[in-house]
């Protein structure tokens, strides 16, 4: 994406949302939505301390806003229904903050979410810090789903079913395309940034013979990196991780969406085919080792849950509805803060299912799960995370920017229908 700003230490850009077309099914065109007439949108890249401006028209014919996933940001530049009046068709609003953190974050509508994130209006920011890891490569993976008919438009009928689990496409998208080749070299140490944008679907990546080396998290790089054979990533999160790329020059490994029990019935399903890897030609690279180590993070303090936030889900007289502390947003009473405090919540989920929770505008650490402490070497910063069914998750956060900033379920047929409230923080 152009900058067009000289000063280095700015990064001003334009940004628009119109219609477009592209092709997810082979002879097939879809109608889609989309930044810049991309989907994935433009990757904007900045560093650490720089500040962003973004220039965006809405060339749609609907209302939308732009709200900046994980960004730690002013209140007014959230994008959120809370903070900003919706942009008008054909109206323009420019955006700008300092980017405080280093990491891998995206953005997207906060307007009609559930359709115009589905329909393809989302992109990624790539912020570096001073410290990057070291790797021979890097790749950005953004993964979704589309819900297709057989002439490729999109299939925009939804029934309690598709509502209760969230909408899940029958075509599995990596950046936009079905079945995307990704090159690996032979021995090299390669970084993968990846971002779940779909509005219902957890992936659950598997890579045979490969490890997933967790470096980093919504929030950025972690202390005490990990391996995972599986690496799960809900709607909304984001992983930074290594891996060296092992196999014969040419060979090909698939790159799978394993089966997750989320709830209701679900975790049965077969594998399902994201991407091909291959392994590039030629002698493979050698001396490549994975880290142990990352940069500190400072823990929050801990403590006993000052307030305790309930999502559940049930009928009410017919209604299939998606609840917290037993309302729907608008109707959740907000909960109140002082600014610079630091909070404990018990985040409980009632449901019979999992749901992402999202916190705007804050990173928040995990101190427990179901009261048991989770270990020193598992700190992370994180913006969003997987509430599993019937249970209860201890978080704490701190608080240093004012206003009224928003927390819901990550998927998007939930956050519409109810399952969203706000956190004020007073000046």
């Amino acid at each position: 994406m152009t900058d067009t700003n000289p000063d280095p230490t700015i990064v001003e850009v334009d940004l628009e949302a119109g219609e477009a077309e592209k092709s997810f099914l082979e002879g097939k065109t879809t109608a889609v939505l989309a930044y810049n007439g991309t989907v994935p949108g433009p990757l904007i890249e900045a560093n650490v301390g720089d500040t962003l401006i973004v220039h965006f028209k809405n060339s749609l014919s609907e209302e939308t806003t732009i709200h900046w996933h994980g960004i730690r940001l002013p209140n007014d530049m959230d994008g959120a229904p809370a903070v900003q009046r919706p942009i008008a068709a054909g109206d323009a609003f420019t955006y700008q903050f300092k980017l405080k953190d280093a990491g891998f974050f995206w953005f997207h509508p906060h307007v009609m979410e559930e359709e115009q994130i589905r329909k393809g209006l989302f992109g990624v920011i790539r912020v570096r810090g001073q410290d990057e890891p070291q790797a021979d490569d890097e790749k950005i993976v953004v993964l979704g789903d589309a819900l297709l008919k057989e002439d490729g438009s999109f299939d925009d009928e939804v029934d309690d079913d598709m509502i209760m689990l969230g909408r899940e496409g029958n075509v599995l998208l990596v950046n936009g395309r079905t079945m995307p080749t990704l090159e690996l070299e032979p021995g090299a140490l390669t970084r993968l940034r990846i971002v779940n944008v779909a509005n219902g679907r957890f992936f659950n990546l598997a890579l045979p013979g490969h490890a997933f080396r967790v470096i980093g998290t919504d929030g950025g790089l972690i202390p005490k990196p990990y391996d995972a054979e599986r690496l799960l990533v809900a709607p909304g999160e984001r992983y930074d991780v290594l891996l060296i790329g092992q196999g014969e020059p040419g060979a090909e490994i698939v790159l799978t969406n394993e089966a997750y029990a989320r709830g209701h019935d679900t975790g049965e399903a077969a594998p399902m085919p994201l991407a091909t890897v291959r392994i590039g030609e030629g002698p493979a690279l050698s001396g490549r080792t994975l880290p142990d180590s990352g940069p500190a993070i400072e823990r929050l303090p801990g403590g006993a849950a000052d307030t305790t936030i309930t999502f559940d889900e049930r009928y009410i007289q017919g209604v299939l509805k998606f609840l917290v502390d037993g309302n729907t947003y608008p109707d959740v009473p907000p909960i109140e803060v002082e600014r610079g405090s630091t909070h404990v919540f018990d985040l409980k989920n009632d449901a019979e299912m999992d749901h992402p929770f999202h916190l705007h505008g804050f990173f928040f650490q995990v101190l427990a799960r179901d009261g048991v402490p989770v270990a020193d070497d598992a700190l992370a910063n994180k913006d969003t995370l997987i509430l599993p069914q019937l249970s209860t998750t201890t978080v704490v956060a701190r608080f240093d920017e004012p206003g009224d900033w928003m927390y819901h379920c990550h998927i998007l047929e939930h956050a519409e229908r109810g399952m969203m409230g706000e956190l004020v923080v007073s000046p």
